[in-house]
């Protein structure tokens, strides 16, 4: 079951690569406006009901899988769940509705808060099985949810479809986007406050005394139009926005660049796993996080010698971790080896499946 898309004006079931999808006529739950997506969320769980109702109703199922951060799917994940019999896996990518106060989207204990925190526990409850993108996001829920039981949840990572290099496409790679030559630092994905993307701003101009670095900025959001006014601000050279790259494309451009790029804002107290790191990762090429200090994804990146990070609230720390690595660009090398290598090994989509399986079995 997943939303509609955009030509679908009422819900359908679908066949998609061989599976039956029921596609749910919902609102725009991706909205840019946070009074619409929040209206968006809240109607999710009764339409998402009545869909299942009208086309599922004497369908048997063995299992459910939900996954954060929509905490919103507690009432009717519960539902089918008495209707069908069926087990429970959570996959708890963000923790929702504390992401949201750090960031002061809302305040704690405020009514909105109480009203999504209750569907987060009750989701939390309904769960046979939670599978947790990394073990500081399993210790988080343990100490902050006592109810929940240490054998009850499993590291499930970010998984996501492989891709594999078209070596031929290269010279046109850096020619399309003008790399020749250049250093490339990526950024891609979602811009918005999460992001702290100041950080990678000031990260720019802290590298433009190498004549030769190169920042390719990739994707949209809700900063994008004031990051670009404060790159003019900044005087910044140094920095190409591109709007949106198909996704085989981007990936063969990540694997013509020198270095991922991660961001995340210093005020979160969740630890989260981005999705860019995994096609970071996939690409071969090494990471720079900068992170909040609850986050334990510089350890994964450090113990796996797959990059450096630095503490958002220490941009100047960030600048050294990528002096330490521009200055050993054949290091960089077997860095990103490094990430290509744990990425097969656990970030697979079929790496995923076999974990699910064994963690039910």
């Amino acid at each position: 079951m997943a939303p509609t898309n955009n030509k679908e004006t009422k819900s359908i079931i679908l066949n998609e690569q061989g599976i039956d999808v029921l596609r749910v006529k919902t609102r725009d739950v991706f909205s840019k406006d946070l009074i619409q997506k929040g209206i968006a969320n809240v109607l999710l769980p009764y339409q998402y009901k009545k869909a299942f109702l009208k086309f599922w109703k004497k369908q048997s199922f063995d299992l459910i899988i939900v996954a954060t951060p929509s905490v919103m799917f507690a009432d009717f994940v519960s539902y089918a769940k008495k209707k069908t019999d069926a087990k429970v896996l959570l996959l708890q990518k963000d923790i929702f509705p504390q992401n949201a106060v750090d960031l002061g989207f809302m305040k704690k204990d405020s009514l909105i808060y109480n009203f999504f925190k209750k569907n987060e526990i009750k989701l939390l409850k309904t769960a046979d099985k939670i599978g947790c993108t990394s073990e500081g996001n399993k210790n988080y829920l343990l100490k902050h949810n006592l109810f929940l039981k240490n054998e009850n949840l499993d590291i499930v990572y970010n998984s996501t479809k492989l891709l594999k290099k078209n070596l031929e496409d290269n010279s046109l790679i850096t020619e399309k986007y003008n790399t020749v030559g250049k250093f490339v630092v990526v950024f891609g994905g979602n811009m918005g406050k999460p992001q702290q993307l100041e950080n990678v701003l000031q990260l720019a101009k802290n590298t433009s005394i190498y004549k030769d670095v190169l920042f390719l900025i990739i994707g949209k959001g809700t900063e994008v139009d004031e990051l670009k006014k404060e790159v003019q601000n900044m005087n910044l050279s140094n920095i190409l926005f591109v709007d949106k790259v198909p996704r085989e494309e981007y990936f063969n451009l990540l694997s013509n660049c020198n270095l991922g790029l991660i961001s995340l804002h210093q005020d979160f107290t969740v630890p989260n796993t981005p999705m860019k790191l995994n096609d970071y990762l996939n690409a071969g090429i090494p990471v720079l996080a900068s992170i909040d200090r609850g986050n334990d994804l510089g350890n994964i990146l450090v113990n796996n010698n797959m990059g450096l990070f630095a503490y958002a609230d220490s941009p100047n720390e960030l600048f050294l971790a990528f002096k330490e690595l521009y200055l050993n660009k054949e290091e960089c090398f077997d860095i990103g080896k490094n990430g290509n290598k744990f990425c097969h090994e656990n970030l697979s989509a079929e790496k995923s499946y076999e974990k699910i399986i064994n963690i039910l079995n």
